[in-house]
């Protein structure tokens, strides 16, 4: 008998088991929190996002209104293209994050998911992908898409990268497919990836840097969206020792006009 979809998750404030009540919603009893499950969806944010501080936060029903087209082909490769260069391939970014964790079987973490652009495509026999993200609208998106292609072992949930609803290292791999330069706190949400990675396991991100090509050269560019839409460029400087910071190991970036392709591991065991 396949396990529950819902047996990974724990609680986000103790990171205590759940208890699945009436199948839509899961209780953590020492917190006496309730997290709903909405379409076959566990909801881990409890907070009123629309009063958050941050401007990202603020707009998650702008990513909902969004998701619907994310993945429509004529227009994300456009905006990407637009936005980060026109030599920049949304196919080959992707297939260069999928290159990267070849090999790794077992449970991936999809950070800042979407409708599961990136966690549908790396999804198979071996590999099981769990996918969050702020948006319901993504996530509806992500699941309908999924049921559609038939892709059976991916698992959504809504949950902020910086309190997620996992048990320490459990996972084999994480990928965050540019969204990192959306975070509200972009290390404590790399520390929190770090924590539920097991030991020697990558994490393959893609982000936004002060590039050569694209709007995002544009200092001027760079500043409005950061004032405008709370969206941070990043040096690779900055991301080498952000990802120190968090305790992952080995950077390594590869460029594609102003968006960076970075592999980092976090440390094995007893180093």
């Amino acid at each position: 008998m396949r396990p529950s979809p819902f047996a990974l998750y724990v609680c986000p404030h103790c990171r205590g088991g759940l208890v699945l009540e009436a199948e839509n919603q899961l209780i953590c009893f020492p917190c006496n929190l309730s997290y709903p499950i909405f379409d076959g969806i566990p909801d881990f944010i409890l907070d009123n996002l629309a009063a958050s501080p941050h401007v990202v936060l603020r707009r998650v029903r702008v990513f909902d209104w969004l998701a619907h087209i994310y993945d429509w082909k004529p227009a994300y490769p456009l905006a990407v293209r637009i936005y980060a260069g026109w030599e920049v391939s949304q196919a080959r970014i992707l297939l260069q994050i999928a290159d990267l964790v070849t090999g790794v079987s077992g449970r991936v973490l999809d950070v800042a998911c979407g409708p599961g652009t990136l966690g549908r495509r790396l999804a198979d026999n071996t590999r099981e992908i769990y996918g969050i993200d702020i948006s319901p609208g993504m996530l509806r998106q992500g699941a309908a898409l999924s049921k559609r292609e038939g892709v059976r072992n991916v698992f959504f949930a809504r949950s902020l990268a910086e309190a997620q609803p996992f048990p320490d290292g459990c996972f084999d791999a994480a990928v965050c497919g540019v969204a990192l330069h959306l975070f509200a706190d972009p290390l404590r949400g790399l520390r929190e990836i770090v924590r539920v990675l097991k030991p020697g396991s990558p994490l393959v991100t893609t982000t936004v840097i002060a590039g050569e090509s694209g709007l995002f050269k544009y200092r001027a560019f760079r500043r409005h969206m950061l004032d405008a839409h709370g969206l941070h460029t990043f040096t690779l400087p900055e991301l080498a020792g952000l990802t120190a910071q968090a305790g992952l190991q080995e950077f390594k970036p590869q460029i594609f006009g102003s968006l960076v392709v970075f592999r980092v591991r976090k440390p094995k065991m007893g180093l």
